[in-house]
């Protein structure tokens, strides 16, 4: 079973409230993001990064 756009937005919420929560905790959860991205992507060709990274992680660009 594939992931939908569902799955999606509850990482990118689960994300976002991890930056919210451990600002200290940057480095570590921008790199889980890349991580998580990386495997949406492999999911489902369609998958748009940047706009996933602006919803977990507002505050950076990557």
């Amino acid at each position: 079973m594939s992931m939908s756009r569902r799955h999606y937005r509850a990482f990118a919420e689960i994300l976002r409230y991890a930056h919210e929560c451990h600002p200290e905790a940057k480095d570590a959860i921008d790199q889980v993001t890349r991580n998580i991205a990386g495997v949406c992507a492999e999911d489902n060709r369609s998958f748009r990064r940047q706009q996933f990274y602006d919803a977990a992680c507002p505050e950076t660009k990557t």
